[in-house]
C-alpha cells in the first residue's frame, strides 16, 4: 500500500461545485469511518514554555500554532540524539517558512535540502554551500533520500502527496541500511481540517491513517501532537476560511493589534481536544533508537523551565 488514504481524490486541483462536494463527501465519510479505529500510536504532551518569537498577524489559526511548535523544539537536543542536522524538508514552498518561523540555528545544521513539485525563484536567492532546494516529481522519494539525512520534516505538505506511505516506508528501507539514528517531524491536518481548509491536498490525518504510518515505524516509535481545539476551529473559520469562500478575503490579515495579542495569548494556554476535533496534530517518528535513547528524546524534545 502506497497511501494512507483509500479515497484519493486530489483536491488541489480546481474544482466545480459538483467536484467539490463529492471531495468533501468522501473525505468527511474516510474520516468518521478511520476515526473508528483504535490508535496503534502515543500521544505526546506539548508544553509551551519558550515564548521569545513573533507571531504573523497573516497566519491563519492552525498555521500560528505550528510556529510556536517549530519554536518550542529543543533543537541541541536533538542535535545531541541524533548528530549535527542533515535535514530534507518535504514541499518548503520558497524556503521563507523555514529561515523565518521553523527556525533551526545554522549551527545545529551540516545540510539541508528542501525539495518541492513547484520551481520558485527564491531558491537561488536563498540556496548557498549549506542550503540547497531542488525540484521533484512528488513520487520518487527513493531518488532524493540520501544515506546522509537523519532529519526529515515537512510543514502541510504530506497531505498533498498521493503515495505518503511509500515516502515512509523509503526512509524506512534505507534506514536499515545505514542504522543511523532518524527523527521525522511533520506537521499535518487533521479530520476537522476538512471543514476549515475544504478542498486541500488528498486527505486529513485521523487515527487510520496514523495507525498506517505507526505501522511502518513502530507503535513505540511514533507520537503525535494535538494542538488547537474546537474554539480556534471556530475562529478559524469565522477569520479565515469563510471569508474566503463568500468575500474572497481573508480576515485574519486585517484584523487589529488587540485581536492578535487576545488570540495569540489564548493559544499560548489552550487546552488540547481530540484528534478529531484538534486545529492541527504533529507527528513525531523516530527510527533506529533503543527504548532507552527514545525515551530520553521524547523527554527532552521541547524547552523545559
Amino acid at each position: 500500500m502506497k497511501s494512507s488514504s483509500f479515497i484519493n481524490i486530489n483536491g488541489d486541483l480546481k474544482q466545480n461545485k459538483i467536484k467539490l462536494l463529492i471531495y468533501l463527501f468522501f473525505n468527511f465519510i474516510q474520516n468518521i469511518y478511520y476515526s473508528l479505529f483504535k490508535n496503534e500510536f502515543k500521544f505526546l504532551i506539548f508544553s509551551i514554555k519558550n515564548k521569545k518569537y513573533k507571531l504573523s498577524n497573516k497566519h491563519s489559526i492552525s498555521r500560528k500554532f505550528c510556529t510556536i511548535f517549530w519554536n518550542n523544539v529543543n533543537w541541541s537536543s536533538v542535535t545531541k540524539a541524533i548528530g549535527k542536522l542533515n535535514i530534507l524538508e518535504l514541499g518548503p514552498g520558497d524556503g521563507n517558512y523555514f529561515k523565518k518561523n521553523i527556525s533551526i540555528k545554522k549551527h545545529y545544521i551540516s545540510e539541508y535540502n528542501g525539495f518541492d513539485v513547484n520551481f520558485h525563484k527564491r531558491w537561488d536567492v536563498k540556496k548557498n554551500k549549506k542550503f540547497k532546494f531542488h525540484r521533484f516529481n512528488g513520487n520518487n522519494f527513493e531518488k532524493i533520500i540520501d544515506k546522509k539525512n537523519n532529519l526529515f520534516i515537512s510543514q502541510s505538505c504530506l497531505e498533498h502527496v498521493k503515495y505518503d506511505l511509500k515516502f515512509f516506508n523509503d526512509i524506512k528501507i534505507l534506514s536499515k541500511k545505514t542504522n543511523k539514528k532518524i527523527v521525522l517531524i511533520h506537521c499535518l491536518p487533521n479530520s476537522f481540517c476538512l471543514f476549515t481548509y475544504l478542498a486541500h491536498g488528498y486527505r486529513q490525518y485521523n487515527s487510520q491513517n496514523i495507525n498506517k504510518i505507526s505501522k511502518i515505524l513502530g507503535k513505540e516509535n511514533t507520537q503525535v501532537i494535538k494542538l488547537g481545539n474546537l474554539k480556534f476551529n471556530f475562529e478559524h473559520l469565522t477569520k479565515t476560511t469563510l471569508p474566503l469562500i463568500f468575500k474572497k478575503k481573508n480576515l485574519m490579515a486585517i484584523q487589529n493589534q488587540k485581536y492578535h495579542n487576545r488570540i495569540n495569548k489564548e493559544i499560548m494556554s489552550y487546552k488540547e481536544s481530540s484528534l478529531f476535533l484538534s486545529s492541527f496534530i504533529v507527528l513525531i517518528g523516530t527510527i533506529n533508537f533503543n527504548k532507552t535513547e527514545r525515551n530520553k528524546f521524547f523527554n527532552s524534545l521541547f524547552y523545559s523551565d
